[in-house]
C-alpha cells in the first residue's frame, strides 16, 4: 500500500509484507519513504515490532502529515487483531503504536474534510476473522491515540476498500457474504458512525 502526503506531496510512504525470504511465510511490516516524489527511497528495514508477525499493510495521512500504517497481527489466542502505528517524521520514526481491533483484509481511511467528523480514523474488516465477531467496525476520533470498541457497520461488506466523500460521508465498499455481489454501506453520521 502506498500513500502520499496532501499537506506535502514530495512525502511519500509504502508499506509491504516483508518475508524473511522466498521459502518463508513468516512476515513483518516492511516499509519505506521518499521525501523527493519517489525518485529515492529510504528503506530502514523492519521498524516496527521486529519480530512480530504482520501482514496487510494499510497506510494513510491525515491534514497534518502525520503517517498511519495499520497492520494486521493476532492475540495468543489466534485471533487477527490490528495495530496502528503513528510516524509524523514522514516514516523516519515511529511510535509503538496502538490496538485498533480489527481482523483480516482491514481497510483504513482518514476523514481530511473539514466536516464533523474531521480528522476521524475509520477501519473495517471481515467479520469472519476477527477478535470481536460479528462486529467488523472501528474508529478514532482522537487522532490514533485510541480506538472505539468494535461495532458494526450494516451491510457486512467485507475483503473491501474505504473511502471518505467530500461532505465527510463514510463509504463501505465490499464483498456481500449473502449474495455474492458487492455491497456499498455509507454513514452520513461520523458522529455516531451509523450506517
Amino acid at each position: 500500500n502506498i500513500a502520499l502526503n496532501p499537506a506535502n506531496p514530495s512525502q511519500l510512504v509504502i508499506g509491504w509484507r516483508q518475508f524473511d525470504n522466498v521459502m518463508s511465510s513468516f512476515r513483518q511490516a516492511g516499509m519505506a519513504y521518499s521525501n523527493d516524489g519517489g525518485l529515492t527511497w529510504t528503506n530502514p528495514g523492519v521498524v516496527l515490532e521486529q519480530g512480530i508477525f504482520r501482514s496487510d499493510p494499510v497506510l494513510d495521512y491525515d491534514t497534518t502529515g502525520t503517517i498511519y500504517y495499520n497492520s494486521l497481527s493476532h492475540d495468543a489466542l489466534g485471533n487477527y487483531i490490528c495495530k496502528v502505528f503513528r510516524s509524523n517524521t514522514g516514516g523516519a520514526a515511529w511510535d509503538l503504536g496502538t490496538d485498533a481491533a480489527g481482523g483480516d483484509k482491514q481497510w483504513m481511511t482518514i476523514d481530511r474534510t473539514a466536516g464533523v467528523g474531521s480528522g476521524h480514523i475509520y477501519s473495517a474488516w471481515s467479520p469472519f476473522y476477527t477478535s470481536c465477531w460479528p462486529d467488523n467496525f472501528t474508529r478514532s476520533t482522537d487522532g490514533g491515540s485510541t480506538y472505539n470498541p468494535c461495532s458494526n457497520a450494516e451491510g457486512g461488506a467485507y475483503w473491501g476498500t474505504m473511502a471518505v466523500g467530500m461532505n465527510g460521508e463514510l463509504y463501505i465498499c465490499g464483498a456481500d457474504s449473502l449474495t455474492d455481489s458487492l455491497i456499498v454501506s455509507k454513514s452520513l453520521d461520523a458522529i455516531h458512525a451509523t450506517f
